[in-house]
């Protein structure tokens, strides 16, 4: 596929590691929205659900991303820089909805008021990493949730993005009434998933080259403190 778009979007995801295949995370750009279903119970002791800290950082050309943890070794990290605070858990994605199409085998489809969508269908098991956003907003999302629910992993969740800059970026989480399920196959591999805490300790712990942050312009990917005061 050619164009401006299609070429920069490419270009974006060969230059972010944390697109990587190594990679299990989904990080949302402007108008993205996920349905995806909760693995992650929210009770007590689940492993699926955890808060991490992360340092970000430029290191000549490269950010950096570095978990705050007893043992990583944070000496590299400046002064001035503050770790934000994260959560993230384990989610069976099952599509994504996109406002323009970055891949050919994303589905066109016509959305409300007949607006083009383009589906990614993802069908497997990511991790979702937001920001708690000011006041904590995105997260008590998920607590509303939680507690309108029992659990997480009642039903579908659909996770929105709005904006593109700091100041204009906002995340939406709700329940939807939406009858999509996890095959059975896939949720005899719940208990293979490694806990959020490993994983991040795993690739951002300082020992891999992975620990390489997306473009600071993708507020979700990376984690300025200016960015993580507003809203996530």
């Amino acid at each position: 596929m050619g164009g401006i778009s299609a070429i920069q979007n490419r270009v974006e995801e060969r230059s972010n590691p944390q697109q990587s295949q190594n990679s299990q995370e989904i990080f949302f750009k402007d108008g993205d929205q996920a349905f995806l279903t909760p693995v992650a119970s929210g009770e007590e002791n689940d492993k699926l659900l955890d808060e991490v800290y992360l340092y970000t950082y430029r290191s000549g050309t490269r950010w950096i991303n570095l978990l705050k943890d007893d043992d990583t070794d944070a000496s590299e990290v400046p002064d001035n820089v503050r770790a934000s605070h994260k959560f993230a858990f384990w989610a069976y994605v099952h599509d994504i909805m996109h406002t323009e199409k970055r891949f050919d085998d994303w589905e066109e489809v016509e959305g409300p008021q007949g607006k083009k969508l383009f589906v990614q269908h993802v069908d497997d098991f990511r991790i979702i990493p937001l920001g708690f956003g000011r006041s904590n907003y995105i997260w008590n999302q998920l607590v509303d949730i939680y507690n309108d629910w029992g659990t997480l992993s009642k039903g579908v969740v659909r996770v929105k993005r709005t904006g593109t800059g700091m100041y204009d970026t906002s995340y939406a989480l709700s329940s939807t009434s939406r009858p999509t399920v996890i095959p059975e196959d896939k949720l005899a591999q719940v208990s293979d998933l490694v806990d959020i805490k490993s994983y991040y300790k795993d690739r951002y712990g300082g020992s891999q080259p992975s620990g390489t942050a997306a473009h600071p312009n993708d507020t979700q990917g990376v984690s300025l403190d200016l960015a993580d005061d507003l809203f996530g």
